[in-house]
């Protein structure tokens, strides 16, 4: 029988682990007990107290279940060649508190929300909006905006076998996983059959009848799979952005600035910056831009790769601008100074071609614990000034200098060259409406003080 004083001692113990994780120390002393006398209370706590860690690292948490799959779940990572390893247990604790220990380590991570390396994972955008109907048994809110962390810690370890990067977790995931592969890619598109299949991928999409991924955005768009059968052409996995009807305004305008994505991609790769491989195709009235997804390696492989907004939790640098972050991560000697470079550079080249859409989703890194991050290709890099607005009507919007006031300008010169190369890729392109080609010869003419 447990006496009166260690039954309160007890109480008092699971009241402070229910508000957050802590070690022996900080436990001993808002007791007001010794060491010793704790180390002979915690057993007595309840089976859902933890120990996290080992030696000086050591922790105590309260556990609790994530519904149906307890309170330990293993999260996996897939490598270039589709072979998988453990990554870590994830551990779900009271209070929205979770921690995890990686594999080799002795310290153990703990975490108010989810970890940094699953904040990308979150369904969102138009593909996200896909998920709740698609897997309407798992009993999830019809809107991914409220979903809390544990409903999308649920989705990954339930369903979440696709999402991006190279993470997979819970042993469900994992193990759909494992029979994707064995089973072989399902529905491949012959590169042929592209201008057929896409139309109709578009119009699934546009229905709700997608799998849905973490890939973010509100522009429509499709995931797909090329089969590699032409030799110069490999296996790849794609994400396809597409236009509304291009016999509407607002539908050309869409289709112009795709367009216009893939001239500012394929600019930035001729001058050897690292930009997302894309193609555009024209077919039932409709504009796709094709991009190869860089978080994947052939058919069955995957690499890592962490959005500068799922990192927002490391750096507290949310809202921050790409410069702005990359100045703080080179400073941590987490950065190179090319990367660095380069990410200023980007800025500079988004801010004099229009992208008012620099925001910290579209730029990302590559990540392994204890290395240095390194930078993935650019993408979703177009003048997202001239879009439309929510109702599809093209608006008539001028550039304006004043934002470049707050950038680093000292690479002005070489995202000057960049940005001259990109229009008149865009007035020389015979797919552009003359509208937009009007639009650009303007913008030219607006940027003329920054561009000579």
């Amino acid at each position: 029988m447990i006496n009166p004083k260690k039954g309160d001692q007890i109480a008092a113990l699971r009241r402070l682990l229910s508000r957050q994780p802590a070690d022996a120390g900080t436990l001993s002393s808002a007791l007001g007990i010794s060491q010793p006398t704790f180390s002979r209370l915690w057993p007595a706590a309840g089976n859902d107290v933890c120990v996290l860690g080992a030696a000086r690292s050591t922790v105590y948490g309260l556990r609790r279940d994530l519904r149906d799959l307890g309170s330990k779940l293993p999260v996996y990572r897939v490598d270039a060649s589709g072979e998988t390893a453990h990554f870590c247990d994830l551990i779900v604790l009271v209070g929205h508190w979770y921690a995890y220990q990686l594999n080799g380590s002795a310290a153990v991570k703990l975490c108010e929300g989810l970890p940094y390396f699953l904040q990308d994972l979150r369904p969102q955008g138009f593909l996200g909006r896909t998920v709740p109907k698609e897997h309407a048994d798992l009993d999830l809110l019809a809107d991914v905006l409220q979903w809390s962390d544990d409903d999308v810690l649920y989705y990954l370890a339930r369903r979440g076998e696709n999402s991006m990067g190279d993470l997979i977790v819970g042993n469900e995931s994992y193990r759909r996983y494992r029979q994707q592969r064995t089973d072989g890619v399902q529905d491949a598109i012959a590169g042929a059959e592209r201008f057929q299949r896409y139309p109709e991928l578009a119009a699934r999409a546009l229905s709700g009848e997608v799998t849905g991924s973490s890939a973010g955005g509100e522009q429509p768009k499709f995931l797909a799979t090329i089969s590699g059968d032409d030799p110069d052409q490999p296996g790849r996995h794609v994400i396809v952005k597409f236009s509304a009807g291009i016999d509407t305004p607002g539908g050309r305008r869409w289709g112009d600035l795709l367009i216009a994505e893939h001239h500012a991609l394929q600019t930035l790769a001729r001058n050897g910056i690292a930009a997302a491989k894309s193609d555009i195709l024209i077919a039932q009235n409709r504009v796709f831009l094709e991009s190869t997804r860089f978080d994947r390696r052939g058919l069955q492989g995957r690499l890592p790769m962490l959005s500068l907004a799922g990192l927002a939790g490391e750096t507290g640098a949310l809202e921050q601008s790409w410069t702005t972050v990359a100045n703080l991560l080179f400073n941590q000697r987490q950065l190179t100074l090319p990367d660095y470079t380069v990410i200023e550079l980007l800025d500079l080249y988004g801010a004099l071609i229009g992208n008012t859409d620099r925001h910290q989703g579209n730029l990302s890194l590559s990540w392994k614990p204890g290395q240095q991050y390194a930078l993935l290709p650019c993408y979703d890099m177009l003048p997202m000034l001239y879009r439309p607005n929510m109702q599809g009507e093209v608006i008539d919007r001028r550039l304006s200098l004043d934002a470049m006031d707050k950038l680093d300008l000292r690479q002005l010169p070489r995202a000057a060259m960049l940005a001259g190369q990109f229009w008149i890729a865009v007035l020389a392109d015979e797919r552009m409406s003359d509208d937009f080609k009007t639009v650009a010869a303007r913008h030219l003419d607006d940027a003329a003080p920054m561009m000579v």
